[in-house]
Formats: C-alpha cells, structure tokens, sequence
C-alpha cells in the first residue's frame, strides 16, 4: 500500500468524522442563536451565556470548515486564470499553492496557535458567561492547521501523481 494510499485513508476517515462535527457544532449554535433571541424578546432578559457561546461555536465552525473545503480543493483560488495557462504551467500553480497553504497552516496556525493556546491556559483567562478557559476559544486554530496541513500534503502529492500518470499516458 502507497504512503499516498494511506494518507487518503486516514484524510477520508478524518474528513467524515469532520462532517458530521460539523453537522453537531452548526445544529448547537442555531439552538443556541434560537434560545439567545428568544431569551431576549420572550423572556425580556437574553440568556447571559448564549451570545459568548454563539461566538465561540462560530470560531470553530469556521476554522473546521476551512481545512474541510481545503481537502475537497473548494478554498478560494483563481481558478479562471489558473485554467488559461498551459498545463504544466497549471500543475505548478497548484503546487506552489499548496505549500503557500501547507506552511501557513504549519507555522501560523499550528504552531503559532499552539503557542497562543498555552498562553492563554498559563494567562487563565477565562470566558466569563461560559466560566471556561479562554484557550478553548483559540484551541480551534492548532486544530484546523494540524488537518489542513494533513489535508494539503494530500492533494499536494494527488497532483504530482496525476500529473506523472497522465504524462506516463501522452507518452505511450
């Protein structure tokens, strides 16, 4: 079995498990969006948590939701310009895009996140109507780099694969 192989494997595991965080972390937050306004105009007094709660939900739905579409190739790109160039000049786009996206994802979200995330536990600063440390807030950006980092080594080496098994084709 390739170590691409596996890769793909592990990535398809990971991005289902993904899904259906995402699925659970979207579904809470309308509820609690739901409760908060509710609270507000029903009640005349909006729940205390609910607000600080919505925006930490939304942090991580987005930061996940990031390194998802980055493993289905769907971030933002210039794909209309990139399509105008000759292939092999596309293929290095792609790739040179990958590692701007790979060394992002390492250096500032991974470990510049990771560096934030044990400050904040050490600061113990909290989220004052959650009453949690306020790393958990930040804990979602180590997260989402450590699996688009995963995701784009992915698609870096799907692109080399498939260019080479398409040269292998033109030539035979």
């Amino acid at each position: 079995m390739s170590m691409l192989h596996l890769l793909h494997r592990l990535n398809n595991g990971l991005a289902a498990l993904l899904k259906f965080l995402l699925v659970c972390i979207f579904t809470l937050l309308v509820v609690d969006v739901i409760w908060g306004v509710g609270t507000r105009y029903i009640l005349g007094n909006q729940a205390s948590w609910s607000e600080e709660l919505a925006r930490l939900l939304m942090v991580w739905l987005a930061l996940l939701g990031a390194a998802l579409v980055c493993r289905e190739e769907r971030h933002l790109g210039l794909d209309v310009l990139v399509r105008s160039w000759p292939e092999e000049v596309q293929l290095w786009g792609r790739l040179f895009s990958h590692l701007a996206v790979f060394l992002f994802a390492v250096i500032i979200m991974t470990w510049g996140g990771l560096q934030l995330v044990g400050d904040r536990f050490a600061s113990g600063q909290t989220l004052p109507a959650l009453g949690i440390a306020r790393a958990w807030f930040y804990l979602a950006l180590p997260v989402s780099g450590m699996l688009t980092s995963l995701f784009v080594i992915e698609c870096f080496w799907a692109a080399l694969a498939s260019h080479k098994s398409t040269k292998k084709e033109a030539t035979q």
